[in-house]
């Protein structure tokens, strides 16, 4: 989850890029992206949106066993994500968002966390 998430808030996560280990097609998707900007805008043109299309499609119907972790480790109980559900929505919210961008042919915009 984190390799589809990571691109639309800090711009790419380089320590997963070239995973080995990991099981599954997510583990063999590289998202590449263009030089961020310094400031709070990232944004993925439709090549991107492609590979992130084909990890939600791997990863997208997983999110139920995020459930326990999130709990464990991550419920913050303020803000805007207070508990799993809000977590999970927003996760289904990028995924719709990357799913119709790909149809159109078109890229998103993010922002930096």
């Amino acid at each position: 989850m984190d390799r589809f998430i990571d691109p639309l808030f800090w711009g790419g996560l380089e320590c997963m890029a070239d995973r080995e280990d990991a099981e599954g097609a997510a583990a063999h998707v590289s998202v590449v992206l263009p030089p961020a900007p310094p400031d709070h805008l990232l944004w993925c043109p439709p090549e991107t949106v492609s590979s992130l299309k084909l990890l939600w499609d791997s990863v997208g119907a997983e999110i139920a066993a995020l459930r326990e972790p999130f709990e464990r480790y991550a419920s913050f109980g303020f803000g805007r994500v207070k508990d799993f559900d809000a977590f999970a929505g927003l996760l289904r919210g990028w995924g719709d968002v990357i799913g119709q961008a790909q149809q159109r042919g078109g890229g998103v915009v993010g922002l930096r966390c």
